[in-house]
């Protein structure tokens, strides 16, 4: 195989494979072993015939396509292997110039990683926020606790907002009960508006024992179609009543719940606490600030094909954490009232601005010859191991898939070079 390149306008790379009549000959005979098996002719086995038979039976060209893919791939990794300077950022355009029985010659449009012209990145003073806890951020702390702590009584007395009733109820429409209309000792929050129109509001009032019908209307957009804007009845009965019975906060719920004797040491106990994640909070919004800065100072024309393929990779994460939560991407869109288009439309420029930060980034890592060694995998490795064993750089390797490594030697590196800048900038 010979090449030959030239740059192109828009900066992509232009190579033109010249893939050689021997070269192709083998590629056709490799597309036919590869593939002979998938071709009927009458006489002969299936995978028996011979490639002239195939080729008169289903065409001349009838193994190009498959030969054209793997001369591709096979002559393109050479061609990267010998020009260790060219870094594409996707899959090439590929065109056929020319096929004969005098070769194969293939034009490869490659979009080149852009060069990135760094601005300062070492000197920089980036301002944190000062931490200050507010003594409302401890009492909603301290109400949140003390609200993991309540407890239900069973109380003989008439319901009230805020009370849990106990309840059998039978719903109907127009005297016939419908599908999840009715359900036996079922605990109902009053004034949580978990049911219906005003369903909750007609138990007040009522006691253990007590039977009503409620008398409620579906919304025009109930999920059910043949419910919607339909009235309905709930024969109703009062099975108990709980109420909401919550500690104080005193001494000795601090001793309950926590290891202080006193109200007062848990106060500040939960106040440092505060303190701790508020200045954790400050320092990674103070770091993203650096960075930010970094970035806004450089300046890298980025490929329209690397903002693309990021925003792909969004896409593909939003669809992964909707099904998380039982969604489909269509299912949304349609919800939304929107397309993938417009999805896609809304996040280019974060696209935009997550491969400049990367380029960016990357490059500061070159320069500083920023690297993750064996020993740096291994001890961060062990750091976190739970079996407390340590282990070697191969068994760690072995242990992880190449997807799995490469995400944690990655991280590893990242956590290098956030080290290298905050050693080199000053935040206050």
């Amino acid at each position: 195989m010979k090449y030959a390149k030239k740059v192109l306008e828009d900066k992509r790379l232009e190579v033109t494979l010249n893939i050689s009549s021997d070269e192709w000959k083998e590629a056709l005979n490799n597309a036919y072993n590869q593939n002979k098996g998938k071709y009927s002719v009458q006489g002969f086995r299936k995978g028996h015939a011979p490639r002239k038979v195939i080729e008169k039976t289903y065409g001349d060209t009838v193994f190009y396509d498959d030969a054209i893919d793997a001369s591709f791939y096979r002559y393109y990794l050479e061609f990267l292997s010998k020009e260790k300077d060219v870094e594409p950022v996707s899959n090439p355009e590929v065109n056929v110039s020319k096929i004969d029985e005098n070769g194969l010659e293939l034009v490869l449009k490659i979009t080149l990683k852009p060069e990135v012209k760094l601005g300062a990145y070492k000197g920089l003073t980036v301002e944190k926020a000062k931490v200050e806890v507010k003594e409302e951020e401890i009492d909603h702390k301290l109400e949140h606790l003390r609200q993991s702590r309540v407890k239900f009584v069973e109380v003989d007395r008439e319901i009230k907002n805020g009370d849990t009733a106990t309840i059998d109820f039978v719903g109907s429409v127009d005297g016939v009960k419908f599908d999840g209309g009715s359900a036996t000792d079922f605990d109902l929050e009053i004034g949580s508006k978990s049911f219906i129109d005003n369903f909750e509001d007609q138990l007040i009032g009522l006691k253990k024992g007590d039977k009503k019908d409620v008398l409620v209307t579906f919304p025009e957009n109930y999920h059910v179609e043949n419910l919607k804007g339909k009235p309905a009845v709930f024969e109703v009965t009062i099975k108990g009543v709980k109420e909401k019975q919550l500690p104080e906060l005193n001494d000795t719920f601090a001793d309950e719940v926590s290891e202080f004797s006193t109200l007062a040491e848990l106060r500040e106990d939960t106040k440092k606490k505060i303190e701790e994640e508020k200045t954790r909070e400050e320092s990674s919004k103070a770091e993203s600030k650096l960075i930010d800065m970094i970035v806004d100072a450089s300046s890298v024309e980025v490929p329209q094909v690397m903002v693309d393929n990021q925003v792909e990779d969004f896409i593909k994460d939003f669809e992964y954490r909707l099904s998380y939560q039982g969604l489909s991407l269509d299912g949304y869109l349609k919800y939304t009232n929107s397309s993938l288009d417009d999805l896609k439309k809304s996040r280019v420029e974060d696209a935009k601005k997550t491969v400049k930060t990367r380029l960016v980034l990357e490059q500061i890592i070159l320069k500083e010859n920023l690297n993750v060694t064996d020993e740096d995998i291994e001890n961060k490795f062990n750091e976190t191991n739970s079996d407390n064993k340590k282990k070697t750089i191969k068994e760690i390797k072995s242990s992880m898939d190449e997807h799995q490594f490469n995400y944690f030697e990655n991280s590893i590196l990242l956590n290098k070079l956030m080290k290298f800048l905050k050693d080199n900038n000053k935040i206050d």
